[in-house]
């Protein structure tokens, strides 16, 4: 993982962390009418900062624009979602943390936006370092996922608004793409401690405490921006699908 990676990986979880002081809980619960002018004025926010075209039809525009504010203005989804090949999140000459009077103003590179694709190299203890922990670098190969929509219009290459939460709540990884080392998985596999059934670098266990409201919000988002097919995704599951 490299420190640029591991920046935006602390980053998301102080985002979260942020979240959560701003008044998130955790479960389900009713969003009373305080709540929810708040949450239309930060939709107006988000529907103004989505950094592509969004498609709205039949979708609640509040909830769209709330997604669209965690996503991009608190969380930077994008940060580690990118498809980028360059690795950043920013197009050329719109780069912030360069030093050019060019790269001022920060502009998302729309074709890569949350895309997926992104290496963080090998997490956590793998076959190398059974039964033990060898420190990082031993494990899986960790890529990020493809957040936009598939042809069937659901987000993260077709997950239901039930299944997206229940991996924000738990960490569930139903692509199973890291499985627990055992006498019948015995490459691309986690062995103990690491339960491999959950995502290593995702930081899950912070946005866990997002109301149910809020991550609706952040999965119709999702399903609204345009989708990029990444058909060269290493690994054959993942490959998205636009029509």
């Amino acid at each position: 993982m490299t420190l640029t990676q591991i920046m935006k990986t602390t980053l998301a979880v102080s985002a979260a962390g942020f979240i959560i002081l701003a008044g998130m809980r955790p479960g389900p619960r009713e969003v009373h009418a305080d709540e929810q002018d708040s949450n239309e004025c930060l939709a107006e926010v988000g529907l103004k900062i989505a950094p592509v075209k969004l498609d709205l039809a039949g979708k609640d525009k509040t909830l769209v624009g709330l997604g669209s504010y965690i996503v991009n203005a608190q969380a930077d989804c994008n940060g580690c979602h990118t498809s980028n090949p360059t690795g950043s999140e920013y197009g050329s000459n719109h780069n912030p943390y360069l030093r050019s009077p060019l790269n001022q103003d920060p502009k998302v590179d729309a074709q890569y936006y949350l895309g997926g694709g992104q290496s963080f190299g090998p997490a956590g203890p793998g076959v190398s370092s059974f039964p033990y922990f060898a420190g990082p670098g031993t494990g899986p190969l960790i890529i990020s996922r493809n957040l936009t929509p598939d042809y069937t219009g659901l987000p993260a290459g077709g997950e239901t608004t039930e299944q997206f939460i229940t991996i924000i709540r738990t960490g569930h990884d139903y692509d199973r793409l890291h499985q627990n080392c055992s006498a019948t998985v015995t490459t691309n596999c986690y062995y103990s401690p690491v339960d491999g059934s959950v995502l290593q670098v995702m930081p899950w266990p912070s946005f866990k405490n997002m109301s149910d409201y809020q991550l609706t919000a952040i999965w119709t988002y999702l399903s609204a921006i345009p989708c990029i097919a990444n058909t060269g995704s290493p690994y054959a599951n993942l490959v998205n699908k636009c029509s």
